[in-house]
């Protein structure tokens, strides 16, 4: 949220978004853009503790699952990345002038590219996750399926009836916001159980 968050109800959060980054400084829309590395690699992190509580009972699937989900970090970190050019597009519409719409638009259907092909491994993940747990093939209670990122995502078009402030937090942090508290839930339920 560094890079275009701001406080509005969440069906107003791309108009909000288009007003932060036209009078975003570069510093603001830079830093944006390169705490994904930083960020990426906390979430491999993440995935890597996931791994250490499937592994134990599914040795192979834990490690297509940790795979997966990395292979999305890698591949959202770069869309995360991409941000910084579309958004230096949209600062600067005015004064590109004619060319910006094109600009923005080509921006656009590579960011949305790049974001389709993230959520391949994803998706793979958190549904392999999900079968897991379910199965009891991991050392998460049933019940933290319904922390599953990949199901959690399902609720994203709720954020977008979300009233101010919160609203464009959720929309623009949807997914990320999902993964943090699928963290969240994967350490608090592993927390205190023992061993495989």
């Amino acid at each position: 949220m560094w890079f275009y968050g701001h406080w509005d109800a969440g069906a107003g959060f791309k108009e909000g978004m288009h007003t932060v980054l036209r009078q975003a400084s570069l510093t603001r829309l830079f830093i944006g853009g390169l705490v994904v590395p930083v960020a990426a690699c906390l979430c491999i992190i993440g995935f890597w503790h996931v791994r250490q509580n499937i592994v134990p009972l599914s040795p192979l699937l834990g490690r297509v699952v940790f795979y997966a989900l990395v292979a999305m970090m890698v591949a959202g970190g770069a869309v995360h990345a991409l941000w910084v050019p579309r958004g230096l597009a949209i600062k600067y519409a005015d004064t590109v002038g004619g060319y910006a719409p094109e600009l923005i638009a080509a921006l656009r259907r590579y960011w949305e590219i790049a974001y389709d092909l993230a959520a391949v491994p994803a998706y793979f993940g958190a549904i392999l996750l999900a079968i897991l747990v379910v199965l009891g093939k991991s050392r998460y209670p049933r019940w933290t399926v319904l922390a599953n990122f990949g199901l959690l995502s399902l609720l994203a078009p709720l954020a977008e009836r979300t009233s101010a402030p919160l609203g464009a937090i959720l929309v623009g942090g949807f997914t990320d916001l999902s993964i943090a508290t699928f963290f969240l839930v994967s350490v608090v339920s592993t927390w205190n159980r023992p061993p495989a």
